[in-house]
């Protein structure tokens, strides 16, 4: 039987590595369903969704640590529930909106948990969020820009999520991508 996981791999991004890592994954039968990366200062956080059958998945994590020392790997199996209502919002649900958005404020402590508290609070679900902050001499302050993919429940409209953000933060600003 088939069985599906999610696997997120951190380490310093040598020669290659993605490649051996997919050839590695392969010669044990496993194939990547979807996958997404980001390189940060000579570092890389990887995550792949990954379907194996159950009976090779102890050999595929053994291998991948004794091929990688240098690299972490975490492991969390999919559950079904999830990936039947992950399934259910993918195949075209009519009420279910997805939005891009880009979020431009001052920084300052506590910010990425109050944008997720309002999120939270709104009831959005968030596929994807990556956030930067930089120090703008001319300006004297730290700035702080988020892009964001969300979900909306069907009671809520874009227009209300704007307002909704632009309000954890004075002089906050939000765009539509």
């Amino acid at each position: 039987m088939k069985i599906q996981f999610i696997s997120t791999v951190v380490g310093p991004l040598g020669p290659d590595v993605l490649g051996r890592l997919a050839s590695l994954s392969r010669e044990c039968g496993a194939e990547w369903l979807s996958s997404k990366l980001i390189r940060l200062d000579g570092q890389f956080a990887a995550i792949f969704k990954v379907s194996i059958e159950d009976s090779a998945e102890a050999m595929l994590r053994e291998r991948l640590a004794q091929a990688f020392p240098e690299l972490g790997f975490v492991y969390a199996p999919v559950q079904q529930a999830v990936q039947e209502r992950h399934d259910s919002v993918a195949g075209a649900a009519p009420d279910v909106v997805t939005v891009q958005l880009a979020l431009d404020c001052n920084d300052r402590p506590g910010l990425t948990r109050d944008i997720n508290e309002t999120l939270a609070n709104l009831g959005v679900s968030v596929t994807q969020l990556e956030s930067h902050r930089m120090q703008v001499a001319s300006l004297g302050r730290t700035v702080f820009n988020a892009n964001l993919t969300l979900v909306l429940p069907p009671q809520l409209d874009v227009a209300s999520l704007s307002a909704a953000l632009e309000a954890v933060e004075p002089n906050a600003r939000v765009h539509p991508q």
